[in-house]
């Protein structure tokens, strides 16, 4: 019962068919400044699976990766993802059949793919099938510049970023961009000020089917970093609802609050469990409150097809209750962790206070008492 409910906290939990699904590769030091990644962990329309694959690996042992993590088939590949995250991802050791694969997807499987490239671009990418998909031509062909910069949206395209101006994304400072060669026919997003310089292009490639792809001027740096920009994490998810033609977000700051409020009841109820794992092991009655906390896993799940509609103030209501919910809870499993640390404690102390009565009395019969001491007689020797 407790692990079924430690399956059902991981975001990935909900079924495929009813959450947006990536994948995300690349870089395994940084993952952390993916702003994607931290997305999927903490919105719970996204369903997502990682792929930790440093650069510097050999090709042999990085193929020894792909046996663990990489999707096996195409139909895996297309049937599972509903988009990919490469995070400086060198893939010059991708088999031919999987390269087709991916070229498959992202011309005839609608899938989306969000690209923060690096140095590796010129031996990885351009070498392969896939240089034809994304929408730049060079990429690093100078090394990164490390200073400062700020990113200017061009305002006379499809609203994507264009709401999160008046939030001041345009004042969050990066640290490091590349030059690119941007393909005709791609569309530049962002430049780079004072450099002007493109920072974020997109487009969809040729085929019958093709999904978004876009590509940033370097790896997601300081831009992405919610300590430098709050809203770095809005705006990812505005780009991948506008990849997958769904609506962008409506309300932004109801979108936050929300948010919020689903990542602090899984935080809540990760601590309940720990504490009810345990108790567990330490023989408690655990059944019925991890029967609750079943049931209030299937009640959130309400909260989220709110959420997913964008219908925030429901949402937001039905967490405020079930925050209420989770506190009583966590009350019940607060007592039962007491009563599992009594009986441990009232065992050990009754163990420790019988090896002490025990050992008292035997000290005091032989060494006090001396009931099993016998006397010896002194002898001397006579003359005979």
């Amino acid at each position: 019962m407790i692990s079924l409910f430690l399956a059902s906290l991981h975001p990935g939990a909900f079924a495929r068919s009813e959450r947006i699904t990536g994948f995300v590769i690349g870089h395994s030091g940084y993952m952390w400044h993916n702003p994607f990644r931290i997305l999927f962990r903490r919105d719970p329309i996204f369903a997502y699976d990682i792929y930790p694959l440093p650069p510097d690996l050999s090709d042999d042992d990085k193929r020894k990766l792909d046996r663990v993590y990489y999707p096996r088939t195409k139909d895996v590949l297309t049937d599972s993802y509903d988009l990919m995250v490469f995070h400086d991802a060198r893939i010059q050791h991708l088999t031919t059949r999987q390269l087709h694969d991916l070229d498959y997807a992202f011309r005839e499987a609608e899938m989306a793919a969000f690209c923060g490239l690096c140095l590796g671009w010129d031996y990885a990418w351009e070498p392969t099938i896939l240089r034809d998909v994304v929408p730049i031509s060079e990429h690093g062909s100078v090394s990164p510049h490390f200073r400062s910069y700020k990113v200017e949206f061009r305002t006379n395209l499809d609203e994507v970023f264009i709401p999160f101006i008046t939030y001041g994304v345009e004042n969050a400072v990066g640290e490091q961009y590349t030059e690119m060669k941007v393909k005709q026919g791609a569309t530049i997003w962002g430049d780079i000020r004072p450099y002007d310089l493109p920072w974020l292009v997109s487009w969809r490639p040729g085929g019958g089917n093709p999904g978004i792809q876009w590509v940033v001027s370097h790896i997601f740096d300081d831009w992405w970093s919610e300590q430098k920009n709050p809203y770095a994490l809005d705006v990812a998810t505005n780009m991948i609802l506008y990849s997958l033609e769904m609506d962008l977000i409506a309300d932004i700051p109801a979108r936050r609050e929300a948010r919020r409020m689903f990542r602090n009841l899984q935080t809540q109820k990760s601590l309940i469990l720990s504490m009810i794992e345990w108790a567990d092991n330490f023989g408690a009655n655990s059944l019925p409150l991890s029967d609750e906390l079943l049931d209030l896993e299937v009640e959130m799940d309400k909260a989220v097809d709110d959420y997913a509609a964008q219908d925030y103030e429901p949402a937001i209501g039905f967490l405020e209750s079930m925050t209420k919910e989770v506190k009583r809870i966590s009350q019940k499993a607060v007592e039962l962790k007491d009563r599992a640390l009594f009986w441990v404690y009232t065992s050990e102390w009754l163990v420790v206070t019988a090896t002490a009565i025990i050992s008292g009395l035997t000290v005091w019969s032989l060494m006090i008492k001396r009931k099993m001491h016998r006397e010896v007689r002194a002898t001397r020797l006579r003359r005979v």
